[in-house]
């Protein structure tokens, strides 16, 4: 399964296969949150349609998606060294799209003026405003430490730690519903596939693409029917929770069907890179522009699912909204980059390099 030994030589190439899939997941997501957020709110209770199929189907994508960014993230962080300007670029990122998307609320009345809310726009990781965000920074100021633990396992015992962890935070929950293991924000199975990641990071794993297609679409196939099966499960005994195996992201089934499409598109050799490094800097800003202080508006005023729920036109509505949110945030985003964020790093350079210097040199004197 995968090769004996040393590990891969570490490089600093881009792999874009993996950033093509960090763009679909976005992609998706905006399919999840379309179902998630809209006014419709599928159940086990309600008449078996198409329209209902779409939505329910629409939910599998949030938890495969939130794992293979962690994923991706522990694939690339584990070949990288810690640095304070991208801690300041990622949280000044975010303080943007809180305070900006926020004002626009305020200016236009989709949101009554609060002192709490105010406090909530200027501090989002403090309130965890967006909370994918307030984990991965987390996990970020950490991911030194869990590079040297992983750096001191041999190839063996990395792999008994990452099988370890997916049986006792994911499987673990999956059947017993325990909330204790897995916390309010995931941090314990983000740490869990951060050591999934970095283990693909160090080793090659030989699975043809041919296998790797036919276990993703097993998984895909499994959740689905799962969404059918729970239907089954409430007829029989009341219990109404569709999603229970494809949502959350604590899941073993979303887990596993992340991973698998993250050794798929790994695989993946693309000769045309240009569109693909154009969006993929930008996926990061799609989701704080569609999932921040404009949610409520997008999905249950401009997108709401209820008002095509009982028509033919539910379908061509999510993918309109799944482009239209896409490309929004995109360009959003790109203004975002050329008008605030390069000059204000370009002033403060100095001083994060110097920041930088002083944490390398913490780091070094520990060695």
């Amino acid at each position: 399964m995968q090769t004996e030994g040393t590990a891969k030589q570490k490089d600093t190439g881009r792999i874009y296969g993996l950033d093509l899939y960090k763009i679909l997941c976005m992609f998706f997501v905006l399919a999840f949150h379309f179902s998630f957020h809209g006014n419709v709110n599928v159940n086990c209770a309600q008449a078996l349609t198409f329209n209902w199929a779409v939505l329910a189907v629409a939910r599998i994508f949030g938890a495969i998606c939130n794992c293979a960014f962690m994923l991706i993230c522990g694939y690339f962080l584990y070949r990288k060294t810690f640095h304070v300007k991208t801690v300041f670029r990622l949280w000044l990122e975010v303080w943007f799209y809180s305070v900006v998307l926020g004002v626009i609320c305020h200016v236009f009345g989709a949101e009554p003026f609060t002192v709490s809310g105010l406090a909530q726009m200027l501090l989002p990781f403090t309130y965890s405003q967006y909370w994918f965000f307030s984990t991965y920074i987390v996990i970020y100021l950490i991911f030194p430490l869990l590079n040297r633990c992983i750096g001191g396992l041999s190839q063996r015992q990395h792999q008994a730690a990452a099988v370890l962890g997916l049986i006792l935070v994911p499987l673990f929950a999956t059947f017993t519903g325990a909330r204790w293991i897995v916390g309010t924000n995931s941090i314990a199975l983000f740490i869990v596939l951060y050591f999934v990641g970095a283990y693909f990071s160090r080793y090659d794993v030989n699975i043809s693409a041919g296998k790797l297609a036919a276990i993703s679409a097993c998984c895909l196939i499994l959740e689905i029917l799962s969404l059918f099966g729970m239907r089954v499960v409430y007829a029989l005994t009341g219990v109404n929770d569709f999603a229970y195996f494809v949502w959350d992201q604590n899941k073993i089934l979303p887990v596993m069907t992340g991973i698998a499409l993250f050794l798929l598109f790994k695989q993946i050799r693309i000769r045309r890179t240009g569109l693909i490094s154009f969006l993929a800097p930008s996926v990061f800003g799609v989701y704080l522009f569609h999932n921040g202080a404009l949610k409520e508006f997008f999905f249950q005023h401009l997108f709401d699912n209820s008002a095509s729920y009982d028509t033919h036109m539910l379908l061509p509505q999510m993918i309109l909204e799944m482009c239209t949110l896409f490309a929004a945030g995109i360009l959003f985003d790109k203004m975002r980059i050329y008008l605030f964020e390069k000059p204000v790093l370009k002033r403060l350079d100095p001083v994060l390099n110097r920041l930088n210097d002083l944490c390398a040199g913490i780091w070094r004197s520990g060695s």
